[in-house]
């Protein structure tokens, strides 16, 4: 579902953020982030989401960890990253809005640059802390 979108998305901005990060070489030791998916899905019911709403979240959420590091970025950096881009799209969308928005962001260039803006705006403030 969100493959696409969040492989465009971490592509374009892994390209700004690249510029103020530390050579590649420098994130050899890092760990990949290992994702729990039903630890994610239990923590979003705990707060009051249903099952299948917090599995679109954690779905979403693993996908940006999982692209995020495949291009580049450090994992505690992706973590952050996602963590705050999920945050972010939660306070916009329902999880079916967020799911139905993303499935438009494939055709609609206005849509996809709405959503790109909210991880570039997390981008940002992890840069700029």
């Amino acid at each position: 579902m969100t493959s696409k979108y969040f492989s465009s998305l971490v592509n374009f901005s892994l390209i700004t953020i690249s510029l103020f990060l530390p050579p590649p070489s420098s994130f050899a030791q890092s760990t990949p982030i290992v994702f729990n998916q039903q630890q994610c899905i239990n923590g979003l019911v705990k707060e009051g989401l249903k099952p299948n709403q917090a599995s679109i979240w954690c779905n979403s959420t693993q996908e940006c960890l999982k692209e995020s590091q495949k291009q580049g970025l450090p994992p505690e950096t992706a973590k952050t990253v996602c963590d705050c881009t999920m945050k972010e799209y939660r306070k916009r969308y329902t999880a079916e809005k967020f799911k139905e928005v993303v499935k438009q962001s494939q055709t609609n260039p206005k849509i996809a640059k709405e959503l790109r803006e909210v991880g570039e705006s997390c981008f940002e403030s992890i840069l700029f802390e």
